[in-house]
């Protein structure tokens, strides 16, 4: 017996859901490691390609709905300060063949646009998770609804 069939089988209590889970599961965690690298880079078209057309984006309470509103917010930000999204603690859940649900843990460090580089930083900005509805499409699978819910900032000196 190989390895990986056994622990797949054990790992998920018996034979995967459907066949294209691993493939799922493998596809949104991509999704979710490009998230955090194009919006570090602050690059809009392909951030804004990770979303469904009909997608939502939920940061802070506010809501960006549509691929475009998600790239126009990408394009809107006015200082682009340096940021670096860590995303950890990667749970992918397939749902069905064409849907999956997805909870990540991200740390974001950020600093002032104008800082010179190496940026000097005295703590996170913030940690929480993203809570993620992804969807397969024709263009493969995309992010349907993304929020942010914030668990920790930093303390204040």
């Amino acid at each position: 017996m190989r390895l990986w069939p056994a622990l797949t089988l054990l790992l998920h209590g018996g034979a995967p859901a459907f066949a294209h889970e691993s493939e799922a599961v493998t596809a949104c965690t991509a999704l979710v490691m490009d998230y955090a690298y194009y919006r570090d880079r602050y690059d809009a078209a392909p951030y804004a390609d990770l979303f469904a057309e009909d997608a939502v984006l939920t940061v802070l309470g506010v809501d960006y709905e549509g691929r475009a509103a998600i790239k126009a917010r990408m394009l809107d930000a006015s200082d682009k300060p340096p940021s670096r999204h860590h995303m950890t603690t990667i749970k992918i859940t397939p749902v069905d063949d064409s849907t999956a649900t997805g909870v990540s843990y991200v740390t974001v460090y950020s600093a002032p646009a104008s800082a010179e580089r190496p940026a000097a930083v005295n703590a996170f900005t913030t940690m929480g998770e993203y809570h993620d509805t992804f969807t397969r499409t024709d263009d493969g699978w995309k992010i349907l609804r993304r929020e942010y819910k914030p668990a920790f900032v930093p303390a204040t000196p």
